[in-house]
């Protein structure tokens, strides 16, 4: 996080899943082949609705994908007999989400809809020195949805807690509770960030030992409350 991206934009090839959720920007394209043939490539409109070549407008903001292609194949084989439908989606929409709290660059980002906690993380160049990557925390409508540890990413390339971001979510960065240092015969000295009830070899595995066959481990702790 020495750096942040001056831009942040998705690949255009990027795949979309079935169950990506579709609203007001996103471009759809629907061929219709058979005794019908026609093409349509245009906006889901701010009320949510996409007008269908011949049959109309038809509700789909808030629909998943692959939802929208059934009520559209099915529109379209009952109501225009020997006409075959193929839809895509080839656009998507921007959506606005906040990153705030002990965040490096809190502040509105304008991103890809499907931008996911991790882009967000990268893209505003993560916590500052106080804020903690360990309880990275989403919220929607002012509900907790995700309490994300990023050392799952960065020290175990664990992805599968990372979540797709919605229009208005926001990205809090709390303030780190807990550190401890490591110096020595290590990969990686330095101070890391630590939760209640992590044992001590995760400290090994945070650091990364450079020196397993004669281990000799030397532990001290500051206490900054005075004793009474």
């Amino acid at each position: 996080f020495r750096s942040t991206p001056t831009t942040f934009a998705l690949s255009s090839n990027v795949p979309v899943s079935p169950d990506y959720v579709l609203g007001p920007g996103d471009k759809i394209v629907v061929e219709l082949f058979g005794n019908n043939s026609q093409k349509k490539d245009a906006y889901i409109s701010r009320t949510g609705t996409f007008n269908l070549p011949i049959l109309g407008p038809v509700p789909l903001a808030g629909l998943t994908l692959s939802k929208a292609e059934d009520i559209i194949s099915t529109k379209v084989k009952n109501e225009l007999i020997g006409t075959e439908v193929f839809i895509s989606l080839s656009e998507m929409r921007s959506i606005n989400v906040y990153v705030v709290g002990a965040a490096y660059k809190p502040g509105t980002y304008t991103v890809s809809s499907m931008a996911s906690l991790t882009n967000i993380v990268f893209a505003s160049g993560g916590p500052n020195k106080q804020g903690s990557l360990r309880n990275i925390l989403v919220k929607r409508k002012g509900i907790t949805l995700s309490n994300y540890d990023f050392y799952d990413l960065i020290l175990n390339g664990d992805t599968s807690k990372d979540i797709r971001l919605q229009e208005g979510d926001t990205v809090f960065f709390p303030l780190i509770q807990n550190t401890f240092r490591v110096d020595g015969a290590v990969q990686r000295p330095g101070n890391y960030e630590f939760k209640e009830g992590d044992p001590v070899s995760s400290v090994f595995h945070y650091s990364g030992l450079t020196n397993r066959g004669n281990l000799k481990v030397e532990y001290s702790r500051y206490n900054s409350k005075s004793d009474k």
